[in-house]
């Protein structure tokens, strides 16, 4: 292994090569708030204020690692992109304020870090991404932002984030009323203390011609996983193994790349990167910890060729398609088939009413059988409706630990995904998923104990507020039999909310009416709003005006809550679990 370090400053980094590049591979610029406010605040800390003289202290950046001759004008970042990074950002900002107060000769020694020139008078860009151009260059490398694009991904809005943050810290009155040490002095020595002490900050710089040296170095300081997230580890080595191969196949690979990143941000979830990634891994290959991550790839994965990595990346890119039709699912996913409204309804209220995560490490496998044509949509629906009604008895009602779903789902999900035949997949479903989770469902005095404290309040946010509006919203579908919750229905509470009253809460005192209805109900006492439900065309509503004509009270909404736990008990959830 052939490597060169060397303790250097950020200033002698930057004049020694002309040009730094990311290469595509790398992981996008990431920094949230936390570590770009944290980095200019150690930055400030380290400014001391000696006798109205602004000096200097010692601020080490850590470890960079660079591929490239010595000699060469360009060099490839294979650690340290997000700190180059972060500093061009707020030295680019620095600039700007410079130009605000029109000290043209600091404008152009500034901003010389991050754009300069070559013998020929051409522009040469300091730091330069494929992943963030043309934004980055627009927005940050450039004193005139009117020409930048709008932003268009997750990446440049945290570019736009990182730099709109450094201009509003960097303003004088901000910057006086947040530290004391800069009274009495001028905002330009100001700004000129802090673009010094960015460009005095130390870092040890390792640089190697050998690309696999620069890998195993990169490893090396991350092996523990604190730097990085186990799938930028991993995208490491996979786009290593193209750098001797055509550029066809390194072209494709990064292509699939991206399309897998679109795919997880185009609805716009916030999915990350590295859930996914985990929650796909033990979907197909073995269940392990987020620590253990980055070993059970370099163990499992085989054979580890550059073809190989490349299907690999093709099928990250597919199953980032099937994980974002999981968390949001739409009609439209399916062709606006009507059959698969069902599907798409139950896997909304376990993304986004219960917030269960684990099971979309199933999902993935089911669908995964479902394109190979192994399992009937009827098949489908049910298996998902299972765990629907699983976890809204055993998690979301129950409130039991749900640690047990990781490890079930993960040993279906693999054992589904090993299937060859209908039949093998009819089994795993049944002796893993059904037979399993069956063991686990409560009896129904347990279940009828905890339905009966459901409550529900338009008032104030309760805990089981989505959890009661969810199963009332459920038995209503049911005895209507349609295969959809109906649109526009609202909670109306029978007697009047009363937060001093709990038992007007309970679930017992609830039924559904459009939003029309329940605003006319108002808060009238029962026997006037039998009037206005005798308009609603609901099967709850009228089996509520059947039993109670004349008057409803306390004890009736305790006789009504426990008729409503036995009808979801026998006609939902034991249907739906095969009870």
């Amino acid at each position: 292994m052939k490597f060169v370090p060397e303790d250097i400053d950020v200033r002698r980094l930057l004049n020694s090569y002309p040009r730094f590049v990311i290469p595509p591979f790398q992981r996008d610029y990431s920094w949230d708030k936390n570590f770009y406010k944290k980095f200019i605040d150690d930055l400030i800390t380290n400014i001391k204020n000696d006798s109205s003289v602004l000096n200097i202290d010692d601020y080490f950046i850590g470890t960079m690692v660079f591929t490239g001759q010595l000699t060469d004008n360009t060099l490839d970042v294979v650690d340290g992109q997000q700190r180059l990074t972060v500093i061009t950002i707020l030295l680019s900002a620095i600039s700007q304020k410079f130009k605000e107060i029109s000290e043209d000769s600091l404008v152009g020694a500034t901003f010389n870090y991050i754009k300069s020139k070559d013998d020929y008078g051409e522009s040469i860009t300091r730091l330069t991404s494929a992943s963030s151009f043309p934004y980055f260059d627009a927005y940050v490398q450039s004193l005139d932002k009117s020409h930048a694009p709008e932003v268009s991904n997750e990446e440049e809005e945290t570019i736009k984030k990182t730099y709109d943050f450094f201009s509003d810290y960097l303003v004088e009155e901000n910057l006086r009323k947040s530290f004391n040490i800069f009274n009495d002095i001028a905002y330009k020595d100001i700004l000129i203390a802090i673009r010094d002490q960015i460009l005095k900050s130390k870092l040890i710089a390792i640089t190697t011609d050998e690309k696999e040296s620069a890998y195993m170095i990169f490893e090396i300081l991350n092996a523990k996983g604190k730097s990085l997230e186990s799938i930028d580890l991993v995208k490491n080595i996979i786009f290593e193994s193209f750098h001797n191969n055509e550029n066809s196949m390194r072209d494709t690979a990064e292509k699939y790349w991206e399309e897998m990143k679109v795919a997880l941000r185009d609805r716009r979830n916030g999915i990350g990167l590295a859930t996914f990634y985990r929650h796909f891994w033990i979907s197909k290959y073995k269940k392990v910890t987020n620590v253990k991550l980055y070993d059970s790839f370099k163990t499992e994965f085989k054979p580890k060729t550059s073809e190989n990595y490349l299907a690999f990346i093709k099928e990250l890119r597919d199953e980032a398609k099937s994980y974002s039709k999981i968390i949001s699912p739409r009609l439209d996913d399916y062709s606006n088939r009507q059959e698969y409204i069902p599907l798409v309804q139950s896997l909304s209220e376990i993304s986004q009413t219960f917030g269960n995560v684990q099971s979309r490490i199933v999902f993935l496998a089911l669908l995964d059988v479902k394109s190979r044509n192994l399992i009937k949509l009827e098949q489908l629906i049910k298996a998902i409706k299972f765990v629907e009604s699983f976890i809204f008895t055993y998690s979301i009602l129950l409130k039991k630990q749900a640690n047990m779903f990781e490890s079930n789902f993960s040993k279906l999900a693999i054992s589904l995904r090993k299937c060859k035949t209908k039949e093998e997949v009819h089994d795993v479903l049944e002796n893993q998923l059904y037979t399993n989770f069956r063991k686990k469902v409560p009896k129904y005095d347990e279940f009828e104990s905890a339905f009966l404290n459901l409550e529900y309040s338009a008032k104030r946010n309760i805990s089981t507020n989505l959890a009661t509006k969810y199963i009332i919203k459920r038995i209503n579908q049911t005895k209507e039999d349609v295969p959809i919750f109906e649109q526009g229905m609202t909670i109306e509470h029978i007697m009047g909310e009363d937060l001093d009253k709990d038992y007007t809460l309970n679930i017992g005192n609830l039924i559904l009416l459009t939003q029309k209805l329940n605003n006319e109900a108002g808060d009238s006492e029962y026997l006037i709003k039998r009037d206005t439900y005798k308009k609603a065309k609901n099967i709850l509503v009228e089996e509520l005006l059947e039993k109670y004509p004349d008057t409803f009270d306390k004890e009736m909404i305790k006789e009504r809550a426990k008729e409503l736990s036995e009808y979801c008990y026998n006609n939902i959830i034991s249907v739906d679990l095969g009870l």
